[in-house]
């Protein structure tokens, strides 16, 4: 089988599991055909193997005794240099625990970004299911001896050496099906949290990276202690399946927080919520009722309202997506309903709004907004983009979502720790787990349960908040346009070969448009030195300020970014005709563009972003406040309205 034809049967497979099917559904895979005899089904479990959350199953490579007391589950790839060195430390433990006391069980990981891994582990499954678990623990021994020479040849040779025919080699490799016990193998990795190699689970402990043999043996103790106290008084099956419950919901946990350990401040704020103020646990959610990953995350949160009724408070905070059309309108509305009739109505029509969509048009909206108790008016009202509250709402909750950067939908907060997707009932069972034992030690200290969330909030962080500056940069010999009295002074650091800057200049115009009269606009150099054009584009801007005053500079300035154009030119000629449309002399001009007549005035631009911490184009200081990035109309239209609110607060 191609390895085109492999990853995209992977692909596919992977793009299924995002999100489980719903009750009775069937799977979004079927297995190509029936296994041959002596073969199993993708995800039949081993022999007396007990289902378990971490399953071993039939079509694993494993060596040990099915019942020994500490079975470790590795996630490989043959190329990642650190799963050989974690495979030796496998190698090492084998030969010092017994059988009956240790069993192995590899699975396949193969990353992206190595070539030869997907095929290596398809590889590597053929083996075991042409000659079985034991010889193919052999194969990846072979493998991982000889990282280098992982081509489809040498993968077939070794297979030969193992005993494997190469006509049933060859079939096996290029049986879809077998490429679906390797994808098999990735969903369970990313159930459990795991997206890197080596990845180990020691009786569900999860270890990452490649561990010293003392770590590895420290756990295993504690597991064989573990396990011959619960065998005690049940057989070996249920004591091992017990271990491995407790111990993967804890590594999920671990796993899950080791990607972004850090507090939040996500504040309520008058949100719609559904369960009790004073609840242990608190979920806060960032959605949008057009987007398929948050309809298709809804049955988990009722499933989590009623596992945890009573210890969860479900906070709902609005995050339309620009290219979600009836995303906003939809947002408004239930909005709307929130304030006229409270968030028990406001859940409710959430619900129905999540079962509606995508098919969200104005006439099923102004259904479901009657049905909820408003009028033709407020509902006209709300629809136009003109009811005052309804707008709040939604802009606050976007102020929000930037300040703890929430990006994409859907996006929680548990606890403040962050989870971000359609993520399976088990992520979030474990993260809220793990946050309701550190909410029961808060509340040991004598914390109020109406306070818990406050206390745990009081060190979270707005990463994404708007960052203000000591004082702005200088206007001294730089471009200019707008009144010298305007409310709000904009400075820009930018590249005129950057496309991310011509994009914040399209932003810029528009906000010009939005704020007649209200808005100054500063120009700064930033030429990167990986744009070949950005330097001479720079100093014909400069070349048109020297000839023409700030007049001369903004007609330059939309030429050389193209504002009116379809696209960016500028190369010499496009420089010298630029030129020529402002009406330059052409020999100062041409001499400019080729010398460093320039240079002194660029210079003080890239000291002065340094002096500003500014690495990177295009960069704003919006009166005192940083902002770096393309980033959204809506973000410089917070910053603005901020500016114009503490000026007229400051009036006389």
């Amino acid at each position: 089988m191609h390895r085109v034809a492999w990853v995209a049967c992977l692909l596919a497979l992977l793009g299924s599991s995002a999100c489980s099917p719903p009750p009775g559904a069937k799977p979004a895979i079927e297995p190509a055909r029936a296994p041959q005899p002596g073969s199993t089904f993708v995800g039949t479990l081993a022999p007396g193997e007990p289902e378990t959350t971490l399953p071993v199953e039939a079509d694993d490579i494993r060596v040990g005794a099915p019942d020994a007391d500490v079975t470790i589950v590795a996630f490989l790839d043959f190329e990642c240099g650190f799963c050989a060195q974690g495979f030796a430390t496998l190698e090492q433990l084998k030969q010092k625990y017994p059988a009956s006391e240790l069993r192995l069980v590899m699975k396949q990981l193969p990353l992206d970004f190595h070539p030869q891994a997907l095929p290596s582990a398809v590889a590597a499954q053929a083996v075991q299911l042409a000659a079985g678990p034991e010889v193919g623990f052999e194969y990846a021994r072979r493998l991982f001896q000889s990282r280098s020479q992982l081509d489809y040849a040498s993968l077939a040779a070794q297979a030969s050496e193992v005993g494997v025919p190469r006509e049933l080699y060859n079939e096996l490799v290029a049986e879809p099906e077998t490429v679906r016990r390797v994808a098999a193998d990735v969903v369970l990795s990313r159930r459990h949290g795991v997206d890197g190699t080596p990845a180990f689970f020691v009786n569900g402990r999860l270890l990452t990276g490649a561990q010293s043999l003392e770590v590895f043996e420290g756990l295993i103790e504690q597991e064989k202690t573990a396990m011959q106290a619960l065998r005690q008084a049940q057989p070996w099956a249920g004591a091992y399946a017990t271990r491995v419950r407790e111990n993967t919901r804890a590594s999920l946990a671990e796993a899950l927080l080791s990607r972004d350990p850090h507090d939040y401040e996500v504040s309520v704020d008058g949100s719609p919520v559904w369960g009790p103020n004073d609840a242990p646990l608190t979920l806060v959610m960032f959605t949008d009722f057009e987007c398929p990953f948050c309809k298709r995350v809804e049955p988990t949160l009722r499933e989590l309202q009623r596992l945890y009724e009573g210890k969860l408070r479900i906070v709902f905070k609005h995050k339309p997506l620009p290219f979600h059309k009836m995303a906003r309108p939809s947002a408004l509305v239930a909005s709307s309903i929130a304030e006229k009739q409270g968030s028990e109505a406001f859940f409710r029509a959430a619900d129905e709004l999540f079962e509606l969509s995508p098919d969200l048009g104005n006439e099923r909206l102004i259904e479901l907004g009657k049905r909820y108790g408003l009028s033709d008016a407020e509902l006209a009202k709300t629809l136009a983009g003109q009811n005052a509250s309804a707008n709040a709402r939604l802009r606050r909750d976007s102020d929000l979502g930037e300040d703890v950067e929430a990006e994409g939908t859907p996006h929680f907060f548990i606890n403040g720790k962050r989870l971000s997707g359609a993520r399976p009932l088990a992520h979030f069972r474990a993260l809220l787990d793990s946050q309701l034992k550190r909410a029961s030690e808060v509340l040991a200290t004598g914390v109020a349960p109406a306070a818990l969330y406050e206390t745990i909030q009081k060190d979270g962080l707005s990463p994404g908040a708007p960052q203000e500056l000591d004082q702005a940069p200088s206007e001294v010999g730089a471009p200019t346009r707008g009144l010298r009295t305007a409310a709000v002074t904009i400075h820009a650091f930018s590249d005129f070969q950057c496309p991310f800057c011509r994009q914040g200049e399209e932003v810029l115009r528009t906000l010009d448009a939005r704020y007649p009269r209200q808005l100054r606009f500063v120009w700064h150099d930033l030429p990167l030195d990986f744009h070949a054009r950005a330097l001479p584009a720079a100093r014909a801007g400069r070349e048109a300020f020297a000839q023409k005053g700030n007049a001369g500079f903004w007609k330059m300035h939309d030429l050389l970014f193209g504002l009116d154009a379809s696209g960016v030119a500028l190369e010499r000629d496009d420089l010298l005709g630029y030129a020529a449309a402002v009406g330059l002399d052409k020999i100062k001009f041409e001499k400019a563009i080729g010398s460093e007549a320039h240079g002194a005035a660029i210079d003080t631009d890239k000291a002065l972003a340094d002096r500003f911490g500014i690495r990177g184009t295009p960069a704003f200081v919006v009166g005192p406040y940083l902002v770096t990035g393309a980033r959204p109309i809506e973000h410089f239209e917070r910053l603005i309205e901020l500016i114009l609110a503490d000026r007229q607060a400051a009036a006389p």
